[in-house]
């Protein structure tokens, strides 16, 4: 029987299960024993047994496939944000497909409209809402079906949403500098906007923006444009950190900085040494984010760490969810939005 022709009923006969206990093992679901499982997925390889898709899609109207769509997978953050979800979408019996946008609103229209699977294969979406604008109509283009977006940063939801804690992190760290003795702190983020501005502000670099503004405006510290620069990546970081130094060193003394994502502190910290000013001694660097690579930069850096397991877990208790409700007609309940936890992690860019 070890051939491609292999039946689930032959490998539910030959592990002593029922049908129904082995589709639900080898498709992960809850309520199987360990043992069972493990007797189970021997049995299907030893029998080279492999899962009909079409027909099972047929019979469940599932595929079980869920679809991740995120910006990119190059940058520390992106590749951790991917492994998390796909961890998790895992775990909980599905398979995840996974595709990149490159902050492209049409390329996230294209995969979500366009693509040739969309609409057949995908149980549900989960897709990055940061770089996309906020316009796209993300619940029409993917026609109804379970989407979870992260960091939509919307007052009132229109869908469910997981997001970052932009703004509470944001406060967290510049309020960390300025315990650390910081009285005149730049912010490497997404351009300067007025306070007016970031009050009705809806996206993740505004909420960075009002949070790391509210800190120094609390502790009497400066907020205008002369203290934020533009940086999303670590080579428009080095820039920055090049124009800090050439600020400082010119007579404007900064003394610390707070990146709004860790891939551009990493290139502030190479830009300030590049003109010859030491992180921590002459400016103090924090970020957020909380890749692990920080911890393997020189100097090791500080950050905000959020926390991308409980970001999976929520996204998936989303589409779980809405995939049950669907599946059983029942009403859907409203959207929900839930903000992941965070802590601070003080490296060696902003101890004494």
């Amino acid at each position: 029987m070890g051939n491609v022709r292999t039946s689930l009923r032959d490998v539910a006969a030959e592990a002593g299960v029922s049908p129904m206990t082995a589709s639900n093992a080898l498709r992960g679901k809850p309520g199987v024993r360990r043992s069972t499982r493990q007797k189970v997925l021997e049995t299907a390889e030893r029998l080279n047994y492999r899962i009909n898709l079409t027909a099972s899609m047929l019979k469940s109207g599932r595929s079980n496939i869920i679809h991740i769509i995120v910006n990119e997978f190059d940058s520390p953050f992106y590749s951790k944000l991917v492994q998390a979800l796909a961890d998790e979408t895992t775990k909980r019996g599905f398979t995840p497909f996974v595709e990149q946008t490159r902050y492209s609103p049409d390329a996230g229209k294209q995969a979500l409209a366009s693509s040739p699977f969309s609409g057949q294969l995908f149980d549900g979406e989960i897709i990055h809402a940061s770089g996309l604008g906020t316009n796209l109509p993300l619940a029409k283009l993917n026609a109804g079906r379970p989407l979870v977006l992260i960091d939509g940063c919307e007052e009132t939801p229109s869908v469910d949403t997981v997001n970052f804690p932009n703004e509470e992190g944001a406060r967290a760290a510049v309020q960390h500098l300025i315990e650390r003795g910081c009285k005149h702190i730049a912010i490497v983020a997404g351009g300067y906007a007025p306070r007016s501005e970031l009050a009705r502000t809806e996206t993740a670099y505004g909420l960075r923006l009002r949070g790391a503004s509210s800190a120094l405006i609390d502790a009497g510290l400066a907020y205008d444009e002369s203290v934020v620069l533009r940086a999303f990546d670590s080579e428009n970081g080095i820039v920055c950190g090049r124009e800090l130094a050439e600020k400082t060193q010119g007579g404007i003394p900064f003394d610390g900085v707070f990146c709004a994502n860790d891939y551009s502190a990493f290139g502030v910290i190479r830009g300030l040494a590049d003109c010859g000013l030491r992180v921590p001694d002459d400016m103090k660097v924090i970020g957020i984010d909380g890749t692990s690579f920080g911890s393997y930069a020189t100097p090791t850096l500080s950050t905000i760490q959020v926390d991308l397991n409980q970001l999976a877990q929520f996204s998936l208790d989303m589409i779980a969810r809405r995939i049950d409700e669907r599946d059983r007609g029942t009403e859907q309940q409203a959207p929900a939005c839930a903000t992941i936890g965070y802590r601070l992690t003080e490296r060696e860019s902003t101890r004494p």
